[in-house]
């Protein structure tokens, strides 16, 4: 029963995540995209919103490729972020998501992340900032193998601008 409520949450991720593409086509809202090089997480991110106290944040992560011979895991997450702080150049930003951890040879795991961050913008163009953010999370398998840690990110992030749909009128 438990693993089939795991294989049902897989899918309802990417359901999800799609269905929040599909609405951001017929929003007036920007997409951003999010490079993390550097921290315990190293991936790609998706945010639905950059002018919104409320957005939806997708990310996929490659945690260790290395950790023992024939272990490997990639991270997901799905988090709704509320921010606390909307200023012009400043974000702050609270959140709770949804965490899974895909393993190759040992039991996926699935539990909770609390992300916690910040984005700036401090370039002359506002399409483009920093992003730092740390996050507490617990994560637990089938066989009652839990994890549970503070992740840390620290990157670029990317806003595509919207075209606004105006029509001239000719006179």
């Amino acid at each position: 029963m438990l693993e089939l409520l795991c294989k049902a949450m897989d899918r309802v991720l990417v359901i999800i995540i799609l269905f929040f593409c599909y609405l951001n086509g017929f929003s007036q809202t920007s997409v951003g995209i999010g490079i993390y090089p550097t921290g315990t997480e190293t991936g790609i991110g998706f945010r639905l919103n950059k002018d919104k106290r409320l957005s939806l944040d997708a990310r996929m992560t490659r945690a260790n490729f290395y950790s023992e011979p024939g272990v490997s895991s990639f991270l997901t997450e799905l988090s709704g972020i509320y921010r606390v702080i909307l200023l012009e150049k400043v974000r702050f930003h609270l959140g709770l998501g949804f965490r899974s951890d895909w393993n190759l040879s040992t039991s996926h795991k699935y539990g909770v992340v609390v992300p916690i961050g910040i984005e700036a913008f401090p370039f002359p163009f506002q399409n483009a900032g920093l992003f730092f953010e740390a996050a507490p999370f617990y994560v637990s398998s089938l066989e009652s193998k839990w994890q549970a840690g503070i992740r840390t990110v620290a990157g670029f992030v990317f806003y595509f601008p919207k075209k606004n749909n105006t029509t001239k009128i000719n006179k």
